[in-house]
């Protein structure tokens, strides 16, 4: 009997990350490096389309006709798209065209749902699919309340990863998931802190461009006044690209590579030292807001993504929230297992497929 695997697709800003899963995990994986003048040859990220497929279905041919694999799904990493339920999603030709035209955001994620329906047609699946899309939404009507109406705070961030580390460190600690109350962190280029109940993310900072700590390069939170003036001086567009892509430790410090900012504090830099600090403490606040918002009834902080695997950032920030719960860091993005899993289950019928309308 064949193996049987899905194939999955994860696009980043200059990469598209490609695994074949099987039931037991990954069974082979490539990371496809774009470089930056090849993609500012497009107008949108989705533009891309053609240009990323190429390379996905070239790696695939040579990998599939040397190995005796059945493809049995294709799922890609869901992009910006409406508010959704968690869980996997068919993909529909109007989740398709919202993530196309990126009528809710402009992100690489958008072009994940895209090349996975294209890829379908090689193998004769009727359905593609993806998981937790960013546009996962499961926020409590009074997360959404901002101050002024009219404009409500959106929950934008990476339940991918979130939901499942949840399920890692539930498992870990033997408590079921349902029962499971969680605030987690993920930390990397872009930033969410979110409480998550159930594996429901009820309240999340908008990771994109919204509140929360400022990143490697983005702004996060602003004082509103600072904010005013700056609208009135630049066009929509400028502001938008410097709050979403040229702020944070970028702007600082030059670099948006968290290594070379520790590498910059223990040689002592004195404005490193004060950015990193900051940083260190924007975040510590962020996830003690959200532990207050569980009545202090989080049973685990939980720290992921790229920058957990610095150990000198871990310390620092457990000096400040270790001794609010327990303290768990999960490094990496787990993404790829994530979306592979979520299309088993369906397949398995342990899930049923949400459908998007």
């Amino acid at each position: 009997m064949k193996n049987q695997v899905v194939i999955v697709i994860n696009p980043g800003s200059t990469s598209t990350k490609l695994s074949l899963y099987s039931r037991k995990g990954e069974v082979k994986s490539e990371t496809i490096r774009h470089t930056q003048a090849d993609l500012d040859k497009f107008n949108c990220i989705t533009d891309q389309l053609d240009y990323r497929y190429t390379f996905i279905k070239t790696w695939l041919m040579c990998v599939l006709k040397d190995n005796d694999f059945q493809v049995v799904g294709v799922v890609g990493r869901g992009g910006i798209v409406k508010p959704l339920d968690g869980g996997t999603y068919r993909l529909s030709e109007s989740f398709l065209k919202d993530a196309k035209d990126c009528t809710y955001g402009e992100h690489a994620s958008n072009l994940g749902g895209l090349l996975a329906d294209r890829l379908k047609g090689e193998f004769g699946l009727k359905d593609s699919y993806t998981v937790d899309p960013s546009s996962c939404d499961n926020m409590w009507s009074k997360s959404k309340i901002s101050g002024v109406p009219g404009i409500v705070r959106d929950g934008r961030g990476h339940p991918l990863n979130m939901k499942m580390t949840a399920r890692k460190i539930a498992k870990k600690q033997n408590i079921p998931f349902e029962d499971t109350c969680y605030v987690i962190a993920h930390l990397g280029g872009g930033i969410s802190i979110s409480l998550v109940v159930a594996g429901r993310l009820v309240d999340i900072n908008d990771g994109l461009l919204g509140m929360g700590p400022f990143t490697p390069n983005r702004s996060g939170a602003l004082p509103l006044r600072g904010v005013m003036k700056l609208c009135y001086t630049k066009t929509e567009k400028e502001v938008e690209a410097l709050l979403s892509k040229n702020s944070g430790f970028k702007a600082y410090l030059g670099t948006e590579d968290v290594r070379e900012v520790i590498k910059m504090v223990e040689a002592g830099n004195d404005k490193a030292i004060l950015i990193y600090e900051a940083f260190v403490y924007q975040i510590a606040k962020e996830i003690g807001a959200y532990y207050a918002a569980s009545k202090c009834k989080a049973q685990a902080i939980i720290i992921t993504g790229g920058i957990a695997y610095n150990e000198k950032f871990n310390i620092d920030l457990r000096d400040y929230v270790g001794n609010l719960t327990e303290f768990h860091v999960y490094p990496g993005e787990n993404e790829m297992e994530a979306l592979a899993e979520g299309v088993f289950r369906v397949i398995d019928g342990e899930e049923k497929a949400q459908e998007y309308d």
